[in-house]
C-alpha cells in the first residue's frame, strides 16, 4: 500500500511539474514559437520535467478527488504561462522598438510574413526580432530561463491552491518598463528620421518646385536605413540589458503570484 501511494505521489508530481514547464514553453519565443514543431517542444517540457523532478516536493498532501487535482494542475500551468509570458514581454519589446522605426521611416509599406507568430511585420520589426533571438542565445538568457523555472519551485511550491490576485497589476507593471525601454531602443532612429523630415520641410519651403512627397519618401527610407545601422551597438547594449534582467523580472513576478 505504501509502495503503491509513493508511485501515485510521483506520478502526480510528475503531472503538476510537466503542466508548469508545458505552460512555460507554449508562450516562451524561439521554444514556443508557431514554426516549432509541437512535439519537440512537448519532449523538450518532459524532458526538463524528468531533471526537476528530483528536486520537487508535493507540498501538502496527495489530491483526493479529481476536482482537486484539476485545479492544481492549472494552477501550475498558469503559473507557466506567467513565467513564459515575462520571457515573452522581453521578446516583444525588443520587436516593438523595431515597430517604431517601421511607422516613422516608412518600412511599413514593405510587409512580410513573420513565421513566429503567423502575422504580417515590416523589415525593422523582423530585423529586431532576429537581433533578439540571437542575443538570447549570446547572453546566455536560455540559461537564465531554466534557472528562473528551477527558482519557481521553491518560490511557488507545488501543491499550494490559489494565485495572488495581484499578478494582473504586476504584470501591468513588467510590460510598462518593457515599453519604457523599447522606447529608448527606438529614440536614436526616430530622432534621426524627424531631423531628415525637418529638413525636408526647410527645402520644400526653399525649393518650391520640388515634388517633395516623391524626394522625401526614398530619403527618409536611406536615413532610416543608415541610422538602424549606426545605432546597432546600442540598439545591441539595451537588449542585452533586457536578457540579463530577464532573472529578476522572473523572481519579481512569481514572488507577486505567491503573496
Amino acid at each position: 500500500m505504501d509502495i503503491a501511494l509513493f508511485s501515485m505521489q510521483k506520478w502526480v508530481l510528475f503531472i503538476l511539474v510537466l503542466a508548469r514547464t508545458a505552460g512555460i514553453f507554449t508562450l516562451t519565443p524561439i521554444f514556443g514559437a508557431e514554426q516549432s514543431p509541437k512535439i519537440v517542444r512537448l519532449l523538450v517540457a518532459v524532458a526538463l520535467t524528468l531533471v526537476f523532478l528530483p528536486l520537487v516536493s508535493l507540498v501538502g498532501t496527495l489530491p483526493s478527488d479529481v476536482l482537486s487535482l484539476g485545479a492544481l494542475i492549472i494552477r501550475e500551468a498558469c503559473i507557466g504561462l506567467v513565467i513564459g509570458f515575462v520571457c515573452n514581454l522581453v521578446f516583444q519589446a525588443i520587436q516593438m522598438a523595431g515597430q517604431f522605426v517601421d511607422f516613422q521611416a516608412g518600412f511599413a509599406f514593405a510587409s512580410m510574413l513573420d513565421p513566429s507568430s503567423g502575422a504580417e511585420a515590416a523589415i525593422a520589426s523582423r530585423f529586431h526580432q532576429m537581433v533578439a533571438g540571437l542575443l538570447f542565445f549570446a547572453t546566455n538568457a536560455h540559461h537564465v530561463l531554466i534557472s528562473g523555472v528551477a527558482d519557481s519551485f521553491s518560490i511557488a511550491p507545488v501543491g499550494q491552491l490559489g494565485i495572488n490576485a495581484q499578478v494582473g497589476a504586476g504584470m501591468l507593471g513588467v510590460f510598462s518598463s518593457l515599453f519604457v525601454v523599447a522606447l529608448r531602443i527606438a529614440v536614436p532612429i526616430i530622432a534621426a528620421v524627424f531631423l531628415a523630415d525637418v529638413g525636408m520641410a526647410l527645402t520644400s519651403r526653399l525649393v518650391p518646385q520640388m515634388n517633395i512627397l516623391i524626394v522625401g519618401f526614398p530619403v527618409k527610407l536611406g536615413v532610416g536605413l543608415a541610422s538602424m545601422i549606426i545605432a546597432m551597438p546600442v540598439i545591441i547594449v539595451m537588449s542585452r540589458g533586457l536578457f540579463e534582467d530577464l532573472y529578476g523580472q522572473i523572481r519579481a513576478i512569481l514572488q507577486i503570484v505567491t503573496m
